[in-house]
């Protein structure tokens, strides 16, 4: 009898173990739509970072700075009115015996304004295309950042769903390793090796949580003016595979023209050097100074007669000599500047084109059996253990190697996504736009591929 009772029990855990592989991925894994986290999609999130950010806002104040400077540079001279009376007695006496007085009434135009008014507007159009450059600069480095968050809690919420799935796995391997051991035709070895892995698995869920707030926590600050967006735990973000195009990356020649003619740091570069070369020009104008006419009308004995001439200071000594060379030398210095800017914008659109190329390369290797085989393996070695053909430790070999693959290939198609972004910024392009060059992270995997 206490046979036939352990018979009963030995089949009752194997059919709960048949019945548990259902939930362990006997039927393979969940759908891209079963994984499908309801969230933000990455043009929101780089929309929200952009809408109101301050320090783009502060960029903008800037510009605004740049302009009234310009402004002032333009500004037209005021003409110097001058009143004079002479002969008169002081105190208001009569004036002296013999003398007339004599009224005059003048102005004075200062020219040194007009013909240094063009240089001053051109460093004051060159500061404000700097500005501006800068501006883009700033908005470029908040859309990658936000950018690099938005995948960081992709990855995040993919590490949590993976590890919460080993743990179930795990579980239910566990519940029937304890029913094997109960009817006694099985150690008791395997069942605390399981309980062991299920307690790390537990831990990889904990640490993934942590990450997933930290990671939200980094994205937080880019959503400030989404009203939808509620607080730090509630953030969740939308990478799918059916978001990317299926089109090839263009050729790195499409780009390098681009590049130089819209990044804005090659732009501020060329603004310096326009500057410069108006500072220079202005410096030269200013071995003349205090120019101007004067006209006016003088009254005596009441006769009224012109006033007319001119004022123009002797340039004995150049006084201006220092601010040439210095403005000489600043020029020099911005075009190297705009010479190096340029060499490392063709070497950033390189590296980054590159590394895309590279991510893309490998997605296409990956897709569309990578994890599909990972997770094969998987359900023929649990097959195999039910049927006592393998081992406890190729059970949780398989199941790690299924979980550090999906891992794997999430990391790579988010860091590809991820390029694309940082490409698109490299050359001067908008990242939330659609791209119709893309390439495809391969057709929906097991877990839904990103976005």
């Amino acid at each position: 009898m206490h046979a036939l009772s352990r018979r009963i029990m030995f089949a009752g855990a194997t059919w709960s173990f048949a019945l548990a592989g259902v939930a362990i991925g006997q039927d393979g894994p969940p759908t891209a739509g079963a994984r499908r986290t309801p969230g933000l999609r990455l043009p929101d999130v780089l929309r929200c970072a952009e809408t109101d950010h301050p320090l783009i806002r502060a960029s903008d104040a800037q510009v605004g700075s740049a302009r009234a400077r310009r402004a002032a540079a333009g500004a037209l001279p005021n003409p110097i009115v001058t009143y004079q009376r002479e002969n008169g007695g002081f105190g208001g006496g009569a004036p002296p015996a013999g003398l007339s007085v004599e009224t005059s009434i003048y102005g004075t135009l200062p020219l040194e304004s007009l013909y240094l008014r063009w240089p001053r507007l051109r460093v004051g159009s060159a500061e404000i295309r700097s500005a501006e450059a800068m501006r883009v600069a700033t908005k470029r480095q908040v859309l990658l950042e936000a950018a690099r968050a938005f995948f960081r809690v992709a990855l995040a919420q993919e590490g949590v769903t993976t590890a919460r799935e080993v743990f179930q796995r795990l579980e239910s391997l566990a519940r029937y390793n304890q029913d094997r051991v109960a009817a006694g035709v099985s150690a008791e070895a395997d069942l605390i090796r399981v309980r062991v892995e299920a307690g790390r698995a537990g831990a990889a869920v904990t640490l993934g949580l942590v990450e997933l707030a930290r990671a939200r926590g980094a994205l937080a600050p880019f959503l400030a003016t989404c009203a939808s967006i509620g607080g730090v735990d509630s953030i969740a973000v939308n990478a799918e595979a059916n978001e990317t195009a299926s089109a090839p990356l263009p050729s790195l020649h499409d780009f390098a023209p681009q590049a130089l003619a819209s990044r804005p740091d090659v732009l501020v570069a060329r603004a310096r050097v326009d500057a410069a070369a108006g500072q220079a020009d202005l410096e030269r104008r200013l071995f003349l100074r205090q120019v101007g006419i004067v006209f006016g009308t003088k009254r005596i004995e009441g006769v009224n007669t012109m006033i007319a001439g001119f004022t123009l200071p002797a340039p004995i000594f150049d006084q201006n000599l220092s601010g040439r060379r210095l403005a000489a030398t600043e020029r020099i210095g911005a075009e190297e500047q705009l010479a190096w800017a340029e060499r490392i914008a063709k070497s950033e659109i390189e590296a980054t084109y590159r590394a895309a190329a590279l991510l893309d390369q490998e997605l296409r290797r990956l897709s569309p059996a990578f994890l599909a085989r990972a997770d094969e393996s998987r359900r023929l070695t649990l097959a195999a253990y039910e049927e006592g053909a393998a081992t406890l430790l190729q059970v949780l070999d398989a199941s790690r190697s299924l979980a550090e693959a999906t891992l794997d290939f999430h990391r790579t198609a988010f860091a590809y996504r991820e390029s694309l972004v940082e490409l698109a910024l490299a050359v001067g392009l908008d990242p939330a736009a659609p791209r119709p060059a893309e390439s495809p992270a391969g057709p929906s995997s097991p877990h839904g591929a990103p976005q």
